[in-house]
């Protein structure tokens, strides 16, 4: 029993190791991301408001007006693209992870969120990764029972840990949805934008 609680201990700690590191990573890349798209923002931003500053000098006060608000809609999309990318960015690093990370991660997400007899429904794109000898790992370390869905989900990656009582959206779409609105503040504010 000894041996077994510490080859499930060595596991969580790969699987938290894993995940900092991935973390870190995806870090590292959102500061990068951030920084380049900053500097795309600030040119966007210069060219509008100069375009915009021309045309208010030739026209009337009121066309000024709405000059203004059509710089700040530009200003305004501009922004909402940057955000997007950076999370667009996050999104596919996660999906674009090497098969051992982005399990280790998924084993993680599911370990925390499943309960016994939850049904695992995998992406169609994960169909290769996620196998049934694999989830059987996890279910044997969270010590529950999971049975893999014979039928694939319609999302881009992760799973759907489904019961009778509700669905648990663990989907690549929903984790980086999740941290968009923890995190959009900060990646607003380290932009410049």
């Amino acid at each position: 029993m000894e041996g077994t609680q510490k080859i499930i201990d060595e596991i969580i700690s790969s699987a938290k190791q894993t995940a900092a590191a991935m973390e870190k990573e995806a870090r590292e890349e959102l500061d990068a991301d951030k920084a380049r798209l900053a500097d795309e923002l600030e040119k966007a931003k210069a060219a509008a408001l100069e375009k915009y500053k021309l045309e208010a000098d030739a026209v009337y006060s009121g066309r000024v007006k709405l000059g203004e608000l059509e710089a700040g809609k530009v200003l305004l999309d501009a922004r909402q693209k940057c955000v997007a990318a950076v999370y667009d960015g996050v999104r596919e690093k996660i999906l674009g992870a090497p098969d051992k990370e982005y399990l280790a991660l998924l084993g993680k997400l599911i370990a925390e969120c499943c309960e016994n007899g939850d049904e695992v429904i995998a992406a169609k794109s994960d169909s290769k990764r996620v196998t049934a000898a694999w989830l059987k790992k996890i279910a044997d370390g969270a010590k529950v029972k999971l049975t893999l869905s014979k039928t694939y989900g319609d999302f881009s990656g992760g799973v759907i840990l489904r019961n009778a009582r509700y669905d648990r959206d663990l989907t690549v779409d929903e984790i980086v949805e999740s941290l968009k609105e923890r995190t959009v503040g900060e990646t607003v504010k380290n932009l410049g934008i």
